[in-house]
């Protein structure tokens, strides 16, 4: 005789609450993301799976999560195209209306020093997110940017012509102009620097492409300087110039981000953080922004 184990999940729930989301965090799971280039990168994802709990519905079968993925299998390349059949195999298996999956993975580019040109693998924290909700499919990318940032206030402050025109340096209070100039050219010049970790969301177009890379490359460019796994001393020299060249807040890093998101035209929607780990603050400063048909979390 077969006994029939209990299934107190499958049982009706009277209480008349739906749950938006019910589901199962912190997932590890291997995909395959496609390149620009045309080449395959096989990654370690960590997934997170999520379906609607009808009113009369007691809780989700959590093994089917997994299943779905399974029956997905780590030699798919996940993709805007590919996420949809994934959330619809996730609603044909939970019985759910609406469903969501982020897969969070580290995605490595190539960096070259810009000097010695040395070359080595720099890992961006990225995620894909698929969202299937009321029939509408919605498909985000997400990349995440450490650069440097260099504060504008503190390099203006450290300038010797201020300190001269304002009497606070009695050493270069006699000098002409021309002088000072020449000596600014000699002489090294602070301003504090901050490590800037940019946080960019996109919703994608499902006509369009837009690959990992572009999007890091646009959001490097818009801090003060990018940051390099490998630097010579000749690199450093570089960048901490080019950095304090280019001096900004993460209010005009935000800005900067802001506009050329803004101007390509497989976004539809957008939303960005910057948050400067400062050097000589005990906190951190935060800007962010979004654009007002932003409907995410």
């Amino acid at each position: 005789m077969t006994q029939t184990l209990p299934d107190v999940q499958n049982r009706e729930d009277h209480r008349g609450i739906e749950l938006d989301r019910v589901g199962v965090t912190n997932v590890k799971f291997p995909i395959t993301v496609l390149r620009k280039d045309g080449t395959t990168s096989p990654v370690s994802a960590k997934v997170k799976l999520f379906a609607n709990l009808p009113k009369l519905a007691k809780g989700h079968n959590l093994s089917r999560f997994s299943e779905v993925l399974v029956e997905f299998g780590p030699n798919h390349n996940l993709s805007s195209s590919t996420m949809l059949p994934f959330l619809e195999r996730m609603q044909n298996h939970l019985g759910s209306r609406d469903v969501y999956a982020r897969f969070e993975f580290d995605y490595y580019i190539e960096k070259t020093a810009p000097v010695s040109k040395k070359k080595a693998p720099m890992a961006y924290a990225c995620a894909f997110i698929g969202i299937k909700k009321n029939g509408s499919y919605s498909f985000i990318l997400e990349v995440n940017v450490t650069a440097a940032s260099v504060c504008p206030c503190s390099r203006e402050m450290s300038l010797l012509e201020n300190l001269s025109e304002k009497g606070l340096n009695e050493k270069y209070s006699n000098l002409t102009s021309p002088e000072i100039k020449l000596i600014t050219n000699k002489v090294g010049m602070g301003a504090h620097n901050q490590r800037s970790q940019i946080k960019v969301e996109v919703l994608i177009d499902l006509n369009s492409t837009f690959w990992i890379e572009d999007l890091v490359a646009m959001i490097e460019a818009q801090a003060s300087a990018p940051t390099y796994p490998i630097l010579k001393r000749p690199d450093e020299k570089s960048v901490t110039e080019t950095g304090y060249k280019n001096a900004k807040f993460s209010e005009d890093i935000a800005r900067d981000v802001q506009l050329v998101i803004q101007s390509r035209k497989e976004v539809l929607a957008w939303a960005l953080k910057v948050q400067n780990e400062e050097s000589i603050h005990p906190f951190d400063v935060v800007s962010s922004s979004k654009s007002d048909n932003w409907k995410f979390y």
